[in-house]
């Protein structure tokens, strides 16, 4: 997915000064220096790229999460932890982080700094400490509640997911899209520093398939690349809540799930497939 043809995909909408997309439910900032972030992931199988093992009862989906603090299973959810660091490069890593790579994408209009109505903000990386309490077993819900601003799930290198609106629950334009970096992600202006993802998480699709798993919505669903059997899917395909049922890999008896398209909404539509549990940090 080219990052400037989402521009004309999108309606132009308002912006806040109070955030970039998300809004007061995100998680204050923490004060670490992008070489501080860098440690936080430390030299464990979460930060090196490999599975983590969650113990007894957790789903074999949940097998595909990486780059994590933690993963597991308490009563009937389950608890991910994580720093909400991504594992690829970014601009947005400070310049003395080994993570830092500058800008290679396709977009011309490209720039880490958002401009916002008191200013221009221009965020580094800075670890979180999210955590995220996923239904273990879910199930459609009778009523749908809408996605909220802030984090709607994660990708399964631990990064957070956000819906199809920016601060002021407007559709996203073409200031998000220009601040996007090569891989579709950015954060939200200071305080928060809150990278996420609200389109195509590219390097995972690059790396993992156009077709794979990609991560977990709040409700426990799970999402999935925007090919299915061959075919690009667009929003056209796929039901209100930019899904629908039927077996995967991952779940050979069927499930309910979600994917990622090139169109709006992007990730998900109009709420929760089921519950949604909950984020906190």
């Amino acid at each position: 997915m080219k990052n400037w043809r989402l521009k004309a995909l999108a309606v132009v909408g308002l912006w806040s000064a109070a955030s970039g997309c998300g809004s007061t439910q995100e998680p204050a900032a923490q004060t670490d220096t992008a070489a501080a972030a860098d440690q936080a992931a430390g030299p464990s199988d979460a930060a090196s790229g490999g599975e983590v093992s969650g113990g007894a009862g957790l789903p074999a989906a949940y097998a595909a999460m990486y780059n994590i603090e933690s993963i597991g299973v308490e009563g009937d959810q389950v608890v991910i932890r994580t720093k909400n660091l991504p594992d690829h490069n970014s601009p947005f890593y400070g310049k003395t982080s080994a993570k830092y790579e500058a800008y290679n994408g396709t977009n011309p209009s490209f720039s880490t700094a958002i401009k916002l109505p008191n200013g221009n903000s221009d965020p580094i990386l800075a670890a979180q400490d999210v955590t995220l309490r996923l239904p273990k077993s879910p199930k459609g819900a009778s009523s749908h509640a809408g996605t909220g601003l802030g984090a709607i799930g994660i990708a399964i290198n631990g990064v957070l997911l956000y819906n199809q609106y920016n601060g002021v629950k407007a559709l996203l334009d073409s200031l998000e899209f220009n601040n996007f970096d090569q891989y579709n992600g950015h954060p939200t202006p200071a305080p928060a520093l809150q990278y996420h993802y609200h389109v195509e998480p590219l390097y995972l699709t690059k790396t993992k398939g156009e077709g794979a798993l990609l991560g977990f919505l709040l409700d426990g669903f799970p999402l999935y690349g925007p090919v299915e059997n061959g075919k690009r899917l667009k929003t056209a395909d796929l039901d209100k809540y930019h899904g629908h049922e039927h077996a995967t890999t991952e779940y050979p008896a069927g499930t309910y799930h979600y994917h990622v398209t090139d169109d709006a909404p992007w990730i998900n539509g109009d709420g929760y497939y089921g519950t949604a549990g909950t984020v906190t940090k």
